[in-house]
């Protein structure tokens, strides 16, 4: 009898094979886009034969890929990820290098003070090169901000930087020329971030524009007495009601359960400091927890095996 189950299951999962077709439980590899770099050395970011990619050693074997089973799904980071997207909030390309590799980060946001305190010039140039560099480090969007006090000049600088690449979207203060200048720019086909939002009536505004994120200054609300987690939570709720695509993107975030809480409420879309996303990867209680592993798996490391029985179909 036992004989006779096997073979059934092992028909059993034939048949499934025959009738699924490959690409309905495994993930299409054309869905990750182009490779991430910027891992630890010895890690590269290539595809697992037959799954999604994965990160796996440089001249590893594929011994893990040809464990998976055809009939279990492997979802894409993109699923898993669904609607979150993180942006390191620097000019600093040193900091750009230490938490890239975390892979949590869509891309850069930068502006002109970021921009003075790292010491980059603010020119179509400089941005140019930061850019590439983002690029390079794996980051999938660059944002940077259009200068000038004129609508004339927003949209000067702003042509320019939008054609730096098309991963590269323009800032625009939510003044009457920065919304002039990006109603402007939206109709030439840039894509644009509407920043400097204190109310939940600027949303509405940056919605009709078309523009493509829209950031409300947390921190700063709070600054100046301001309830701003309900002012977030009210403004995610009017691109809600809108059924609006623009994404509210919150900034000037002081800290880590601040992203918790919006999180909660529908927010998923953040940018913040270096500062912030140390906090991120740190927490005592996990630390201790790792080093009890670590400590665990040094005195198990060099023990005998034992024996088991067991058979692999």
């Amino acid at each position: 009898s036992s004989g006779k189950m096997m073979n059934f299951s092992l028909s059993s999962l034939l048949l499934l094979h025959l009738i699924l077709p490959t690409s309905s439980y495994i993930a299409p590899i054309a869905q990750f886009g182009v490779p991430r770099s910027g891992y630890p050395d010895g890690i590269s970011y290539e595809p697992l034969p037959g799954a999604g990619a994965q990160p796996m050693r440089a001249g590893g074997s594929d011994r893990f890929a040809q464990r998976l089973s055809p009939l279990v799904p492997v979802p894409s980071p993109q699923e898993l990820r669904g609607s979150t997207r993180l942006f390191l909030d620097t000019a600093d390309d040193n900091a750009w290098s230490e938490h890239f590799p975390l892979g949590i980060f869509s891309g850069i946001t930068t502006n002109p003070v970021l921009l003075e305190r790292a010491g980059k010039a603010c020119t179509v140039e400089s941005l140019d090169g930061m850019s590439a560099s983002a690029f390079a480090l794996g980051a999938e969007e660059f944002m940077c901000q259009a200068w000038g006090e004129t609508v004339a000049e927003l949209v000067g600088v702003g042509s320019d930087l939008a054609k730096l690449d098309p991963r590269v979207v323009v800032k625009l203060p939510l003044t009457q020329e920065g919304i002039t200048a990006a109603s402007i720019l939206t109709r030439r086909g840039a894509r644009i971030c509407m920043t400097a939002c204190y109310a939940p009536h600027q949303v509405l505004t940056s919605a009709a524009l078309g523009a493509e994120y829209v950031a409300p200054y947390l921190g700063r609300m709070k600054d100046n007495g301001l309830d701003g987690m309900g002012s977030c939570e009210q403004m995610q709720q009017v691109l809600t009601g809108l059924k609006s695509d623009t994404r509210l993107l919150v900034a000037s975030v002081r800290d880590a359960s601040e992203l918790a809480l919006l999180a909660a409420k529908g927010c998923d879309t953040f940018t913040f400091s270096p500062d912030v996303a140390k906090q991120l990867t740190g927490d005592d209680l996990t630390a201790k927890a790792a080093r009890d592993f670590e400590e665990s798996a040094r005195k198990m490391k060099d023990t005998p095996k034992q024996k088991t029985i067991g058979f692999n179909i």
